[in-house]
């Protein structure tokens, strides 16, 4: 049975598409049969008369991983808004069960499926209100947090925590993203180990040099090479 994985984040910007290039170098760095998924992803660029995603094209270049773009993101949209805006911008529907069909198929090919959803749980993906928590349901996923260790991040990672509860997501540990040693972090860290009964995964310092968009990877493979947390999350999270 496969390996499934949602990526989420307390908010946008909180690193998830690195941080899921970071994990996919190294899944297949030790030889995992492992899969990317990004069921909608807004921002992009055409090349050469084709569209690519920023965020996906990302996680290929940094990881190597070769699958074609349409079978790992079927619904990818030029502006970089709320996937519910960006379709009825550009004029292209959403549909859920080309997502669930999809995910289906690479369910048969591989046996770690990493699933990087588009900012938090109450994002819509549709005009008619389907969120992106619908979606996490219907995959039957568990969840990996990211969350910033800045200013606010305490009140972003209690609710959601409390939210992805009450609505029965479990989520199986919190990475943080952007550490930089403060005294602050620290504290924030510590406050939301002590409130929250979820695990920390693992705390990842600022990294250098990255830029998704121009697919710069700067230091990310130095520091994912560092970082232990890789094995929790294949066997399951531990406490």
């Amino acid at each position: 049975m496969a390996r499934e994985i949602f990526v989420l984040g307390t908010d946008t910007d909180v690193g998830k598409t690195v941080i899921s290039a970071g994990i996919m170098y190294r899944l297949l760095l030790k030889g995992y049969k492992a899969c990317y998924f990004k069921p909608v992803s807004s921002g992009g660029a055409y090349i050469g008369g084709d569209f690519y995603s920023y965020d996906v094209s990302f996680v290929k270049n940094v990881s190597g991983f070769p699958e074609v773009e349409d079978n790992i993101n079927p619904f990818r949209f030029r502006t970089p808004v709320s996937p519910h805006l960006a379709s009825s911008l550009e004029n292209r529907k959403i549909n859920i069960n080309v997502i669930l069909d999809t995910y289906k198929e690479l369910k048969k090919k591989y046996d770690f499926i990493l699933v990087e959803g588009c900012g938090g749980l109450a994002v819509p993906l549709t005009d008619e209100g389907y969120m992106q928590y619908q979606l996490i349901k219907e995959l039957g996923l568990g969840c990996v947090l990211v969350s910033k260790t800045t200013l606010g991040t305490i009140n972003h990672t209690l609710l959601t925590l409390k939210f992805a509860e009450n609505i029965g997501i479990k989520i199986e540990g919190i990475l943080f993203n952007g550490y930089n040693g403060s005294r602050w972090e620290e504290d924030n860290i510590k406050t939301i180990r002590k409130l929250a009964d979820v695990a920390v995964l693992g705390i990842i310092p600022k990294m250098e040099g990255i830029h998704v968009e121009n697919l710069k990877a700067g230091n990310l493979k130095a520091v994912f090479d560092e970082l232990t947390f890789i094995e929790d999350l294949i066997a399951g999270t531990k406490d």
